[in-house]
């Protein structure tokens, strides 16, 4: 469009300008607000650096190693805070750590205790009776419950302590693996 005295007026010029619309299109473009897309990369950026994503595949399996000692604690109920609490003291790959406490789920609760309970037993040499749990269990029936399981304390946790570091050492053997021929593959693309 043409203003007094022959002059481009383009989005960002006045009538006095001696700018073509081109040089001002650019120049508008540099000055634009970020778009959605840099602004979505910059946070999964922030949100790679916080998980640690780009940990080295030690630090990955490291972190993988110690969720699963610590899906073997007896620490029922607490496995996801006790490893983001380690996570974030030692500077360990969250998601890694997670995953192997999620190691103890509902569907393996049962034969990781059992199996510690088992392990820990033979170890100590408890001959401990195993607990019974006869008819319905109501609150009233916990006290006698609590008594019958404490002869069984010791035994768990050498049990859960052994197979804990035991769990530990193949999770990380097995991790490592996988970690490293899968950036191995991953670079040969």
């Amino acid at each position: 469009m043409r203003g007094r005295a022959g002059r481009t007026i383009g989005a960002a010029l006045t009538w006095g300008g001696t700018e073509n619309y081109d040089a001002a299109a650019t120049r508008n473009t540099r000055r634009r607000a970020p778009g959605v897309r840099r602004v979505v990369s910059g946070y999964l950026e922030r949100l790679r650096r916080l998980l640690h994503l780009d940990d080295t595949p030690h630090r990955a399996a490291l972190a993988f190693a110690i969720g699963v000692f610590i899906a073997w604690s007896p620490a029922i109920g607490f496995h996801i805070l006790i490893s983001l609490g380690i996570a974030l003291i030692l500077g360990l790959n969250r998601v890694a750590i997670i995953a192997g406490a999620f190691v103890n789920n509902p569907w393996t609760f049962v034969p990781i205790y059992s199996l510690s309970a088992w392990v820990g037993g033979h170890l100590t040499g408890s001959d401990a009776e195993i607990p019974r749990l006869e008819g319905s269990l109501s609150w009233s029936q916990i006290g006698p419950l609590l008594e019958q399981c404490r002869p069984w304390i010791g035994p768990l946790l050498v049990g859960t302590l052994v197979m804990g570091m035991v769990s530990a050492l193949l999770a990380y053997v097995g991790a490592l693996f996988l970690l490293r021929t899968y950036r191995a593959l991953r670079h040969q693309e």
